[in-house]
């Protein structure tokens, strides 16, 4: 009765073809990420640099995962981590609303999430010019 499933239901009851799929994706579009299924999560590594800047990013996936299914942390030194550069409590980047992004759907596939990566990379350097967020953002109340 796999049609009475939930999206997110349907992943966590088919997690590594869940995954696999979502490796596959996401090694076609992004070649600067690489990709790993480790049990029951998917990890991502990558770096981007802008204006003679590194940033390297970790990717993790699962249909496990709380609330979101993915979690993008920059594993970068000396970065300003708060809400106004849009880290999470957790450390992870919030790169959407988890509302008005996801539009009714249970979660965001990672393949659509990643180009965001891109945006914050550059808004927040204009953030380490302006010390102000230049991005589009909501309200966080």
């Amino acid at each position: 009765m796999d049609f009475m499933l939930s999206t997110k239901e349907c992943a966590q009851k088919y997690w590594l073809g869940f995954l696999y799929k979502t490796m596959i994706e996401c090694e076609k579009e992004f070649k600067w990420l690489s990709f790993e299924v480790k049990g029951k999560l998917l990890e991502g590594k990558g770096t981007l640099e802008f204006n003679n800047r590194k940033y390297h990013f970790k990717l993790l996936c699962s249909p496990f995962f709380p609330n979101r299914f993915e979690r993008v942390i920059v594993d970068t030194k000396n970065l300003i981590k708060c809400a106004d550069t849009h880290f999470n409590g957790d450390g992870s980047l919030c790169l959407y609303h988890p509302v008005f992004d996801v539009k009714g759907k249970t979660y965001l596939d990672l393949v659509d999430v990643i180009p965001w990566i891109s945006e914050w990379v550059y808004y927040y350097d204009k953030y380490l010019e302006y010390k102000v967020w230049l991005g589009p953002e909501y309200p966080h109340n």
